[in-house]
């Protein structure tokens, strides 16, 4: 498994969006994201082509018709 240390995921967190987290925040999101990255090697055999962007337009618009309609 790909492996990423709780102190880097700190110093990422630091650097590039000015948050501090706890150590076991860190480790949380270090194993997480060891566990993401070990899988993302099986992403180019999926077909995912029907898969939108989180920020994709179609996407903002079906959260914004849900916000509506909980309105």
């Amino acid at each position: 498994m790909a492996r990423l240390t709780a102190e880097t995921a700190k110093a990422m967190a630091r650097e590039l969006y000015g948050y501090e987290l706890s150590d076991d925040a860190a480790a949380a999101v270090a194993n997480a994201a060891g566990a993401m990255i070990t899988r993302s090697r099986r992403l180019g055999n999926l077909d995912l082509s029907g898969v939108q962007p989180p920020f994709g337009y179609p996407t903002l618009l079906a959260e914004a018709e849900r916000i509506r309609k909980r309105s």
